[in-house]
């Protein structure tokens, strides 16, 4: 054998050891844990109160005089009450439920009736009270709700936000003392998307001051030029956390029927961007309602299924604080819970299955749940062979076979 040669046959083999030993590298090393892809779930409330139905949002709040001051969550239970907030059958309901739920038991612990259909509820913690918009496409009122004495202050809106006729208000996000209200069932395009919101508590009159307007300019977030909106269905509302991977802090709109999220900065001039979002169905256009962002790398995202009549309890082990999570009714025949990537829109659906999911909220886990949690889930996997740091002996045993193999095949060729 000539010198190069036998210097060509050295580095073949330990380019066929090199590779021998990656590959049994990726076969006998311990699997990483990925992110479930089907999350954990129980049933947190399993049917209505009596005598209601149809679950949509849901929030979270803690009163002193109520329930021990424990965390109560909060459902809004509309009760098959039209838009305009007419009964939806003849002698049917005209009052909506704001059911409290105590968050460690699901015990209800206060069932509130509100006149209209409530279609937008949150909690105002700096407050002390619930708010609740009521019939989204007219004929709307904003409502402040004392959790503990059930009573509901019903305030007028100034100015009225239909025009000819169309339109109301629904979902409501508070930040910093300052109350933003969505602009719902518009007449066009050139109406507020969202309103800032100032009591007259003399006179119980909501003011409504336009926050952006439907036709405002925004940044494209995928491609990033400047487009005019055109906004037709302003839904949802959300501060967007510090831990949000963007736009954290600012408020987000869901324009529910255009498959649209705008995030604007709280500031009197606000900063616009959006972003279309995309899901697992070809063509379809997203009409997501629940919008929700993990504060926490642990911690419980609640679910209303508005069909079901459920709040389903899912475990969001394994996905980091930052994570946002999306819902989408049946309005389109696609009901999913899914994570949303802000920054191409897609939403990555999980295998749970729901008949129409609305609401979402995020509980962050207090420190004993997450070390219960913690002590359940990190448990590796357990080897009776000798390690090296980072290697497992019998995947380099396996590389180090495989590639003197490799080379006593090329020897015998060579000769």
């Amino acid at each position: 054998m000539t010198s190069l040669s036998r210097w060509t046959f050295i580095h073949v083999g330990l380019m066929m050891f090199l590779v021998a030993f990656s590959l049994n590298l990726t076969l006998l090393s311990p699997a990483v844990h990925a992110q479930p892809t089907t999350l954990p779930s129980t049933a947190f409330v399993s049917a209505p109160p009596p005598g209601s139905k149809g679950p949509d949002d849901i929030t979270l709040l803690a009163s002193s005089g109520l329930d021990g001051g424990a965390p109560v969550i909060w459902v809004a239970f509309q009760n098959g009450i039209m838009t305009n907030g007419t009964a939806g059958t003849p002698g049917g309901s005209t009052q909506s439920t704001v059911a409290g739920y105590d968050e460690a038991s699901g015990t209800l612990v206060k069932s509130i009736s509100v006149t209209g259909k409530v279609d937008g509820m949150t909690a105002d913690p700096g407050g002390g009270r619930l708010i609740a918009t009521v019939n989204e496409d007219s004929n709307s009122a904003f409502n402040l709700i004392d959790p503990a004495t059930g009573n509901v202050t019903t305030y007028t809106y100034n100015p009225n936000p239909a025009v000819s006729g169309n339109g109301g208000t629904d979902s409501i996000a508070v930040s910093g003392g300052q109350i933003y209200v969505s602009h719902s069932n518009p007449n066009d395009t050139m109406q507020p998307t969202a309103y800032i919101v100032t009591l007259d508590n003399s006179t119980r009159t909501a003011n409504l001051a336009p926050f952006f307007y439907n036709n405002s300019k925004a940044t494209n977030v995928t491609t990033g030029m400047i487009v005019q909106l055109a906004l037709t269905d302003p839904d949802t509302n959300y501060i967007m956390p510090s831990t949000s991977p963007s736009f954290a802090g600012n408020l987000a709109t869901i324009s529910q029927a255009d498959g649209l999220i705008v995030f604007a900065t709280l500031q009197t001039t606000p900063v616009l961007n959006v972003l279309a979002v995309t899901d697992n169905k070809p063509g379809n256009v997203p009409p997501i309602d629940g919008l929700a962002v993990t504060t926490s790398d642990h911690g419980t995202l609640y679910v209303v299924d508005a069909s079901a009549g459920t709040i389903q309890a899912l475990d969001t082990t394994g996905y980091p604080a930052g994570t946002v999570f999306v819902g989408e009714p049946n309005d389109n025949g696609n009901p999913i819970i899914g994570t949303l990537d802000l920054t191409s829109g897609k939403i990555t659906p999980f295998g749970n299955t729901f008949a129409s999911p609305k609401g979402l909220l995020f509980v962050p886990a207090t420190p004993t749940q997450m070390t219960t949690t913690s002590q359940m889930t990190t448990s590796t996997p357990t080897s009776t062979s000798p390690q090296i740091p980072g290697f497992p002996v019998e995947s380099i045993i396996a590389g180090i076979a495989v590639g003197l193999a490799a080379l006593f095949v090329l020897k015998r060729r060579r000769k």
